[in-house]
């Protein structure tokens, strides 16, 4: 007979649903225990996503703080050209500002741009193998400024003259241009670098057959010359960045006339960045909120209610608004003093009239406080950062791999595993009860079933004697 055939055949001499109270007597016993681990399993796994929430709300407050945590940061200006313009009425120049660039006007003319030298050979060839001087080596020598370097082209063709002079790293750049004449259409062009002290010369010491005569000077190496600010200036490239402090001049042409380059201080983007900070606390805040809140129906809602370690990540990322600024001045310290304060209901608001007066008339002092005057500031070691800079050390803290997010989530997943294991061993606790009772009752159904044998067997012996009660 089978387990199921077996059990289905127990109280078969007792009348009683043996395998029915087994089970039932199983799961009694069971049921307070298996709620009990399954109920911890789920608040445990409650616990683990909330901190995932907690982990990205203080990457976004992060990310925020970031945003104002280098000077540069706080570097936006509008800048405007007036009159850059050639004479031909195409644009003399372009500008463009670097975090560097300070508010103001500046007063700038370009009377020339800087030019190279460049020259090609007298004549053409008819292929760029064709021999020159007999196909006897040649010697180029190329003067820049007051150095003469002699350059040996030991294939005295043009294609050699030009790969020669390149492999010379001289700064000349040579190449073979094919001027689509009928004959003899390739020449031989040297081009120099900008600016008049990389002008040069050539000469070679080709006599024989085809010579060579780099002789033709089609633009002279010259130097850009502007005024800026009724200042004259040269400089040998057309990309100029130690003219104007915070600009990068690239000329094109000479202007037609003088050109005006505005620059104002734009504010909209730091008090957009203020602002986006404001914003990230107060939806950090609203789910903190719901949180800690034990009476709250939402998603996750008063799980982390009278959480020790919870309240100590809330009350630190609060004191990050509150605390001074490591590198406060004497004009602000806290953001209280640029208009940012809590309100009753424990959300950050922004007076508008205190942050425009802060950002406007004490900038300079709204950088520090946040930034410290500085750039790409190191996470590492004891420094003044400046608020934001404070506030990213302290949440780079606080999520960490061995900081209090991490460490908490580590230790509710050790739990989760410890509950699943004893959930196992109560299975197989109740596993072997469950062997247990049925034996019991096993043994209980064959003393019934003997006993029933037995008052069978007897009432059959007594039916079977030779009086009974109806022959007296």
């Amino acid at each position: 007979m089978s387990t199921v055939d077996f059990l289905g055949a127990l109280g078969a001499g007792s009348d009683i649903d043996s395998k029915s109270l087994v089970e039932a007597l199983v799961s009694a016993e069971r049921a307070p225990r298996e709620a009990s681990l399954n109920a911890k399993v789920d608040k445990a796994e409650l616990k683990i996503s909330a901190y995932g929430q907690v982990l990205s709300s203080l990457s976004s407050l992060s990310t925020a703080f970031s945003a104002l945590n280098d000077a540069e940061d706080f570097n936006d200006y509008t800048l405007n050209v007036n009159g850059a313009l050639a004479s031909d009425g195409s644009t003399a120049y372009s500008v463009s500002a670097t975090t560097d660039v300070s508010a103001g006007l500046t007063e700038l003319g370009v009377t020339s741009v800087a030019t190279k030298d460049r020259w090609v050979s007298d004549r053409g060839y008819a292929a760029t193998n064709t021999a020159i001087n007999g196909g006897n080596t040649i010697t180029l020598g190329i003067t820049i400024g007051s150095t003469t370097t002699n350059v040996t082209v030991a294939t005295a063709t043009p294609q050699g003259i030009v790969d020669a002079v390149n492999a010379a790293n001289l700064g000349i750049d040579a190449s073979l241009v094919d001027t689509g004449a009928s004959s003899d259409p390739y020449k031989i062009l040297f081009e120099g670098q900008l600016g008049a002290a990389n002008a040069f010369t050539v000469t070679d010491d080709a006599t024989t057959g085809t010579v060579l005569n780099m002789t033709s000077r089609l633009s002279t190496a010259s130097n850009a010359e502007l005024t800026v600010n009724g200042v004259a200036v040269e400089r040998s490239t057309n990309v100029i960045d130690d003219v104007v402090t915070g600009m990068t001049l690239t000329l094109a042409g000479a202007t037609a006339s003088t050109s005006v380059i505005s620059v104002a201080r734009d504010l909209t983007g730091v008090d957009t960045r203020i602002r986006a900070l404001v914003d990230a606390y107060n939806v950090m805040e609203t789910s903190f909120d719901n949180l800690s809140d034990a009476d709250s129906t939402e998603e996750l809602g008063g799980i982390f209610s009278g959480d020790t370690s919870f309240r100590v990540i809330r009350d630190r990322v609060k004191d990050l608004f509150l605390d001074a600024s490591s590198t406060a001045t004497s004009n602000l310290s806290y953001l209280n003093d640029i208009g940012i304060t809590f309100n009753r209901y424990g959300s950050l608001e922004i007076d508008d009239d205190r942050l425009s007066t802060a950002l406007n008339d004490n900038f300079s002092d709204v950088v520090s406080i946040f930034s410290a005057d500085t750039d790409n500031q190191s996470n590492f070691g004891e420094a003044d950062r400046g608020i934001a800079g404070d506030a990213i050390v302290t949440l780079n803290d606080l999520m960490a791999q061995d900081g209090t997010i991490v460490s908490q989530t580590t230790a509710l997943s050790n739990q989760v595993e410890d509950y699943r294991e004893d959930l196992a061993d109560l299975e197989r606790r109740m596993a072997q009860i469950y062997d247990r009772y049925l034996s019991q009752f096993t043994a209980m159904e064959t003393a019934i079933d003997e006993m029933n044998s037995l008052r069978d067997y007897l009432e059959n012996q007594l039916s079977a004697l030779p009086f009974s009660n109806q022959d007296k």
